[in-house]
């Protein structure tokens, strides 16, 4: 048991020697084959830094052989010094096509450090140049990353600034400055070139003089006019000043809520997009509104006419809503006193819903089969059926009571008569005022019935009680009217005529002949002078 345990334990040892030297190793290193003209007193282990944070270290220190691309172009040159970066901070990992490395002293004893920048600074949003191209297979440096030689550059140090002031270096310079020109006659590309490199800043300043080159034309313009621009400027310079400032205080305050205006804009274009919709709602409603505002503008008058008198109405309605607010408050009492019949007539009104629905069917049915009409025809007619017409008109049959000893409702029954009759509270009085007319009511009774039953029989009594009438007339020499019908027991209409719609005779015409009663003015007027009297002509006109 104890051999298995050794032998595991050995077996782990082995696995974790080999995996910390595999990851020791510098594969897992970013590195940048940087070329430089100049590598003196720069040593392995040296610091690279971006923005004086240490990324990295200088893993090697070499010079180019004859054949390995240095420039950008991948044109060859022999002789120059090739820096191996190790950069191991892996936010920095990332080395565009525009990045740029320097030689700087670290101090006055001849060290040094890489300062270099990953890309160059520029607006948020722009797009970043692609990373460094890396070196194939089968050329020096496989693997690693190339930084031409247009990217990089070197400091000049101190202490061969300082021994230009010593001797023998200041004769020496001199000789150097006075032999420049000749040294220098036939390499002035090359010193160009040399100078470019030497200083990044030197490199940036050429592109920006190239640049005012390209606009030569437009600066002379500028030239031209900037004092006709800047006189204003000049003229209100304290303002422009306090704009300044205030500027700054603005721009401190963006920067402070930089994020926020960041996801506003974020946002804008959506809000863009909303507002163009709600744009062209507005359209659509100022399209439809305009003919509404046309003819606002035409009532514009009367409606200012209006609102100035609205205000004597306002001052004369004042005691009217005084007087108001006053009842109001005297009739809360009363009020809240009916909150309980309130409450009652709503229950009357849940309780008598389905009621109300059978009267809302039943009305409903009777304006559909036309009852309202009907209903006034017949009262139409029956008021014309029982009612008499004469010379004067339609009349109502009724009987005058002469005497104050009908007051009392008699309901009941009388011998197979279905009638009612008013009555003394005397029963021998009621019984000697009622007899007469039971009989004569019996005699119309049977009478009608019989003219019902037999028309043609009536006809032929009809014909034989006129004919009995003419002889009584040609022998008392009186002509033949209504009271002879009524004495030869037959039943008048309200004409005076025979009813039953029989042969009539007229007031002085002979027998069979029918005769109607239309109205008259005359007979109208008469009727008149009698109820109301006879009326005198205005303007003194019979």
């Amino acid at each position: 048991m104890r051999r298995v345990v050794a032998i595991i334990g050995l077996v782990g040892v082995v696995a974790l020697l080999f995996f910390g030297l595999g990851s020791g190793g510098s594969g897992g290193d970013y590195e940048v084959r940087a070329i430089f003209d100049n590598g003196n007193f720069l040593v392995p282990g040296e610091a690279v830094r971006v923005a004086g944070a240490n990324v990295g270290s200088v893993s090697s220190v070499d010079v180019t052989m004859p054949g390995e691309p240095v420039h950008r172009n991948g044109r060859p040159e022999a002789g120059k010094a090739v820096v191996v970066l190790g950069i191991t901070d892996a936010g920095f990992q990332d080395f565009r096509q525009d990045a740029s490395c320097l030689i700087r002293p670290q101090s006055l004893l001849g060290e040094k450090y890489i300062d270099c920048q990953p890309t160059q600074p520029r607006a948020p949003g722009s797009a970043l140049p692609p990373p460094l191209k890396t070196i194939p297979d089968g050329q020096p440096g496989a693997g690693e990353h190339f930084l031409p030689l247009e990217n990089n550059g070197k400091e000049v140090d101190l202490d061969l600034i300082n021994n230009i002031m010593r001797e023998p270096f200041a004769d020496r310079f001199r000789l150097i400055l006075n032999d420049l020109g000749a040294g220098l006659a036939a390499r002035g590309k090359d010193l160009n070139a040399i100078i470019s490199r030497a200083d990044p800043a030197l490199r940036e300043t050429d592109r920006v003089l190239a640049e005012l080159r390209d606009q030569n034309r437009t600066l002379a313009r500028l030239a031209v006019n900037g004092d006709t621009d800047l006189a204003p400027l000049a003229r209100e310079r304290q303002h422009l000043s306090g704009f300044i400032n205030n500027a700054n205080i603005a721009a401190a305050a963006t920067a402070e809520r930089s994020q926020a205006l960041e996801a506003g804009f974020q946002r804008f274009p959506a809000a863009l997009h909303q507002l163009r919709l709600e744009m062209a709602k507005l359209r659509l409603f100022s399209d439809k509104a305009t003919p509404v505002l046309a003819e606002f503008r035409a009532g514009a008058p009367a409606i200012t006419r209006a609102t100035k008198a609205l205000g004597p109405f306002a001052h004369a309605a004042t005691p009217s809503f005084i007087t108001l607010g006053r009842a109001s408050a005297e009739s809360k009492r009363p009020i809240a006193n009916s909150d309980p019949i309130l409450r009652k007539i709503r229950d009357l009104a849940k309780t008598s819903a389905p009621s109300a629905k059978v009267l809302t069917r039943l009305l409903s049915s009777l304006r559909e089969t036309g009852f309202y009409k009907q209903f006034t025809k017949f009262l139409f007619n029956t008021t014309g059926g029982i009612n008499g017409y004469d010379q004067y008109g339609h009349s109502l049959r009724a009987v005058l009571l002469s005497s104050q000893v009908c007051t009392i409702l008699n309901p009941s029954v009388q011998s197979g008569l279905c009638e009612a009759h008013f009555y003394n509270e005397s029963p021998a009085s009621a019984q000697a005022g009622t007899s007469l007319p039971k009989a004569e009511a019996r005699g119309m009774m049977a009478l009608t019935a019989f003219a019902k039953s037999h028309p043609a029989a009536y006809r032929k009594y009809l014909d034989r009680l006129q004919a009995q009438a003419g002889a009584a007339q040609s022998s008392s020499g009186n002509p033949v009217g209504g009271g002879a019908l009524q004495a030869a027991g037959l039943p008048l209409d309200a004409q005076g005529d025979a009813a039953g719609g029989g042969a009539q005779l007229g007031s002085g015409g002979s027998s069979g002949s029918s005769r109607s009663h239309p109205p008259s003015l005359a007979a109208a007027r008469a009727l008149l002078d009698t109820l109301i009297g006879p009326q005198q002509p205005s303007g003194g006109r019979p």
